[in-house]
């Protein structure tokens, strides 16, 4: 069984740091012919699915290539793997096996076992600690669904919420006391644990975590709630920049804020004020945040300049979403808006085509969720049936070329070599017969055939004319066939995350055809 991590009632120390540049040569950990020389060996193969001397190499990889992803888990250069293993143990286990992605098939063992470790920990054993949050942070956000298949992300989310309030972590202490029946019944209902408990940075990047990856999840798909955005949340923020015990803490409380922001903005429903005003306000509010960013003297950097245009992409798209409900509305009034979402919309997708090949495997979840949106709106955008929006579509959008840009990138990310690896994961590749089919279903549905003109019906004999009564409809379109999905059974999971009420007019001409697979069906 594996070791438990550190008692909850301690408070270890800030356990994090920024990425080390290490110039150690990278090595590849071999799974099935690990040397196991003693007990010990043993059973860390046992727990984690590889030696502590892989475990050593994978957490190297990951400081290295993926650690600057996720600000919200910070571990320093000097701690080793069995260090971190002797007080986090589940934390190294999310480290090793999200970074074993150059092997898909041993990979998705590995996940199975690290699910099945957070399943006893939690749920058979009752655990609840930082290490087991920071580790569950590290599982989700490489998650991908086109990876590991399998709809577990929400699960994983709601663990960590429950864990997260079951621990106090989102709320003062000193709020939980204010009368001693009070303080009474909160010992009796969460334990010895919380009434000892005193806010650490570290809780605070744990919080600040979960909000930015439910809200992430809820802006992207709308597949879950965000976690509340509490004053006690901004004020954990406000302690990170004041500390600043790493560099990387002022880029968490932008990401953070930003997605604040974009939350605010993706749940606005049935909006009592024109929706031009809740824009201005947005915009407004987004002009504060980037004159006050914290990171302004800081390098570059990618996943600050995509949160940006995501968040003004969330803006442009409610002016969007009051067109398609309401059809009859004046085209000219959402023109503005309805450019700036897609010079947004664009711009963001011009910068996701930037990102090296070789970092695709590395790149955390929501970049992935923020492309994602990125690509249903400018799918919804080409496909709005507005009167006079034709002519946009087609001088301003360039549907088909993005799709095939993104599917050949998925393509060729599959022969990258990132770390020096030899990649046999095939994942992206399958994604990208996805792209190009979802390419197939918007030419067959708004794409008109080059000989086809409404002339031609006009030019047809009166014999062939009459042949048919006059209620009837010629539908055929020659040249254009129901498109074919692809091949593989694993297709399902490319509608998984994305907009149910959008693909409800695809699915209704369509038939997908696409059966359902689950975690079980990996082996």
């Amino acid at each position: 069984m594996p070791m438990s991590d550190d008692d909850p009632t301690t408070v270890s120390p800030s356990i994090g740091g920024p990425s080390p540049t290490s110039a150690a040569p990278s090595r590849t950990p071999n799974l099935m012919n690990c040397s196991m020389a003693g007990s010990s060996d043993f059973d860390d193969f046992q727990s984690l699915g590889v030696t502590m001397d892989e475990a050593e190499v994978l957490l190297d990889r990951w400081r290295r290539l993926m650690a600057h992803a996720i600000p919200f888990v910070i571990i320093p250069s000097d701690i080793t793997a069995r260090r971190l293993y002797s007080v986090k143990p589940l934390l190294l286990h999310a480290i090793v096996t999200v970074t074993y992605f150059h092997n898909l098939r041993k990979q998705q063992l590995m996940v199975r076992q690290l699910m099945r470790d957070i399943s006893e920990r939690i749920l058979i054993n009752n655990e609840k600690n930082v290490g087991i949050l920071q580790g569950l942070l590290v599982f989700i956000t490489w998650y991908h669904p086109h990876i590991f298949w399998g709809q577990q992300v929400t699960n994983l989310l709601h663990l960590a919420i429950a864990m997260v309030i079951d621990m106090g972590i989102d709320r003062n202490p000193a709020s939980c006391f204010g009368a001693e029946f009070k303080g009474a019944t909160t010992k009796a209902v969460h334990g010895p644990a919380l009434i000892q408990r005193a806010p650490t940075l570290e809780e605070h990047r744990i919080l600040a975590g979960v909000f930015y990856l439910t809200s992430m999840l809820s802006s992207s798909f709308k597949k879950i709630n965000a976690f509340p955005y509490s004053k006690y949340l901004e004020e954990c923020l406000h302690n990170l920049v004041r500390a600043r015990e790493y560099d990387s803490d002022l880029l968490l409380v932008q990401l953070v804020r930003l997605q604040h922001l974009a939350e605010d903005a993706h749940t606005v429903e049935n909006p009592s004020a024109p929706v031009q005003i809740y824009i201005k306000a947005y915009e407004a509010d987004l002009k504060k945040l980037k004159d006050d960013d914290p990171c302004e003297n800081m390098p570059e950097n990618m996943l600050l300049k995509m949160q940006y245009l995501n968040t003004e992409i969330l803006f442009w798209e409610l002016s969007l979403n009051e067109l398609q409900e309401n059809q009859a509305a004046n085209l000219k009034s959402h023109l503005d808006d309805l450019y700036r979402l897609i010079n947004a919309t664009k711009s963001f997708i011009d910068l996701y085509f930037t990102l090296p090949l070789s970092s695709y495997l590395t790149i955390p979840f929501s970049v992935f969720g923020q492309f994602a949106h990125a690509f249903i709106v400018l799918t919804k955008l080409a496909s709005l049936e507005v009167e006079g929006w034709d002519v946009v579509r087609t001088q301003t959008l360039d549907f088909g070329n993005i799709i095939e840009t993104a599917a050949f990138k998925l393509e060729e990310s599959v022969k990258s070599s990132p770390d020096g690896l030899q990649i046999q994961n095939d994942g992206f590749k399958k994604w990208a017969s996805r792209v190009r089919w979802m390419k197939q279903v918007y030419e067959a549905k708004f794409m008109q055939p080059p000989d086809m003109n409404p002339s031609q019906t006009q030019d047809k004999p009166d014999t062939e004319r009459n042949a048919f009564p006059e209620t009837y409809i010629e539908v055929s379109t020659p040249g254009i066939q129901q498109p074919t999905p692809p091949d593989d059974i694993l297709s399902a999971d490319f509608f998984n995350y994305l907009d149910e009420g959008f693909w409800n007019s695809f699915n209704t001409q369509y038939d997908l055809g696409f059966p359902d697979i689950t975690m079980s069906a990996i082996s």
